[in-house]
């Protein structure tokens, strides 16, 4: 639902969010109990007219040290990971100031990605090129992701470029309703 403008959109796309606006003020003349939830990373691109349809705005801020310590304790359960790495969650916490959820998700999925490619190498030393043909998938094990793994991935992956906190403490100021 981004702002409507008459020189870079298409028509269709127009009277799809004209189209929108309209049943939700439905919404409102309707006696059904409807609740609508929007999210958005762009808040101050939406279009003002939806913007007067919703009664809330709240501005969502990244998480603080211990949301990021509690992600990594969501995402790196003790299925997953080897025993004590649950006590190096504080530290990742530290080193990811400025992170989105999406992007911790993102560090906790290139780590998984490490014991695999550990397997990967290791049967292709043993076995050459061909090691997809003389090795049967019961007598492969992965490993369980290190805290060596994780650290990895917070070399290869780094906070979303996207968040300006003042930008959107802006928005939050002039449009926010709590």
């Amino acid at each position: 639902m981004s702002k409507r403008s008459s020189q870079d959109e298409h028509e269709a796309s127009r009277r799809m969010k004209t189209e929108f606006l309209i049943q939700m003020d439905g919404l409102v003349q309707s006696d059904s109990l409807v609740f609508v939830l929007a999210a958005s990373n762009f808040p101050f691109d939406l279009d003002p007219a939806l913007l007067r349809r919703l009664e809330k705005r709240i501005l969502v801020p990244l998480p603080e040290e211990e949301s990021r310590k509690l992600m990594f304790a969501s995402l790196l359960t003790k299925d997953i990971a080897e025993p004590g790495l649950e006590n190096s969650f504080g530290e990742f916490a530290q080193k990811t100031k400025g992170y989105s959820g999406s992007d911790i998700r993102l560090v906790c999925k290139e780590a998984a990605m490490q014991p695999l490619r550990r397997l990967m190498n290791n049967l292709q030393n043993e076995y050459g090129d061909d090691y997809l043909d003389e090795v049967l998938p019961s007598e492969v094990k992965l490993d369980l992701i290190t805290k060596e793994d994780v650290l990895i991935a917070l070399e290869r992956t780094s906070a979303s470029d996207a968040y300006d906190p003042a930008k959107y403490e802006q928005w939050q100021n002039k449009f926010g309703v709590v």
